[in-house]
Order: structure tokens, then C-alpha cells, then sequence
């Protein structure tokens, strides 16, 4: 699901718990809108983190900067340690 499909059905879980007294005038209760309200809410949060994520994963493919290949990392991060590993001899 996207973004737009998680607003869509907070709006609709929305609508739904208002309208539960006028849809079940005598066969609904208190916990039943509340549950909706949550699952709204919950819809809500989902559509939120989507756009978050779409953002971080858009801002790091327009990232230019140089990057480094896997053994390059290795051999840093190897050069690293060794280093450090001497030192605290």
C-alpha cells in the first residue's frame, strides 16, 4: 500500500466512527468508535512513515557524493582496526 491508500482509509475509519451511532442506533457502543478512531489513527502513522521513508530513500539516490566500493570499506576498516588493536597493546 502507498501513502495516499493509507490517508484514504483513515478518512474512511473516520467517517465510519461518527457515523456508528446513525449506521446502529441501538447496537453499537462507546469501544466500537474508539476502535475505529485507533485503527485510524493507526492508518494515519503508516502513511506518515511511508512518506519518511520515501524521502530518506529520494534524498540518498540524489546523493553525489563519492562513494566507496566494498573492499575499499574492507581495507579501511581493516587498516582501522589494526590500529587500534596496536595501540592498545
Amino acid at each position: 500500500m502507498n501513502a495516499s491508500t493509507h490517508y484514504e482509509n483513515a478518512n474512511f475509519l473516520r467517517e465510519l466512527a461518527e457515523s456508528l451511532p446513525r449506521i446502529r442506533p441501538q447496537g453499537h457502543s462507546q469501544s466500537q468508535a474508539e476502535l475505529l478512531q485507533r485503527l485510524a489513527d493507526d492508518e494515519l502513522a503508516q502513511a506518515q512513515h511511508d512518506e519518511w521513508v520515501r524521502t530518506k530513500v529520494a534524498a540518498a539516490r540524489a546523493d553525489n557524493r563519492p562513494t566507496m566500493t566494498t573492499d575499499e570499506v574492507t581495507a579501511h576498516l581493516g587498516a582501522r582496526y589494526d590500529r587500534l588493536s596496536s595501540a592498545s597493546r
